[in-house]
């Protein structure tokens, strides 16, 4: 079983290294405090099917409408050597579905935000659809300039999001690119 989720895990990282990223351009940094405190609270309660979509984890077989997502993120070459700072996302569709992941660890406790270094995250959240708005936060004393953070959907293209600039202690800072209702 083991071999056969290794083989897996090996396939689909090969099948995002060669994928074509899609780039979302024009940025326009938004704050979205209120946005992260609602999904959090939404975050801990069970959420719904989101778009018809699910997945078949190994909890016994079992259905539990959650979606795997790959997030890559390259410290710029003009961040702080390194920071302890705690760094959290957000992404979200256009419908309002979103994923929050509350702290970003590297792997066996290594200091993933090094200047000039690039570290990706596997995560799990509900399944949403086409990722359109992502947010970063940061909290800490340290600073932190994120040079590009991009989002794979297992379902969709991956996401791009542009951001080189030094990131606030505090609120999410980061782009909304969904259509308008």
């Amino acid at each position: 079983m083991e071999a056969l989720t290794l083989t897996l895990t090996f396939s689909i990282i090969t099948a995002f290294s060669q994928a074509t990223p899609t780039l979302v351009t024009h940025p326009q940094p938004q704050m979205n405090l209120s946005s992260m405190l609602n999904h959090t609270q939404q975050h801990i309660n069970e959420t719904k099917l989101i778009d018809g979509r699910g997945g078949f984890h190994h909890d016994r077989g079992r259905f539990t409408n959650r979606c795997d997502y790959l997030i890559t993120i390259k410290t710029s070459c003009d961040s702080p050597t390194n920071t302890k700072d705690e760094i959290s996302v957000l992404f979200g569709d256009a419908y309002g579905a979103e994923v929050y992941v509350p702290k970003l660890v590297g792997p066996y406790g290594c200091e993933p935000f090094k200047k000039c270094s690039t570290f990706s995250f596997e995560v799990m959240g509900q399944c949403i659809s086409n990722i359109c708005q992502l947010y970063l936060y940061r909290k800490g004393t340290n600073g932190w300039v994120p040079e590009t953070v991009v989002v794979y959907d297992y379902n969709y293209p991956p996401v791009i999001f542009n951001y080189n600039y030094y990131l606030s202690d505090g609120p999410g800072t980061g782009y909304n690119y969904c259509p308008k209702p």
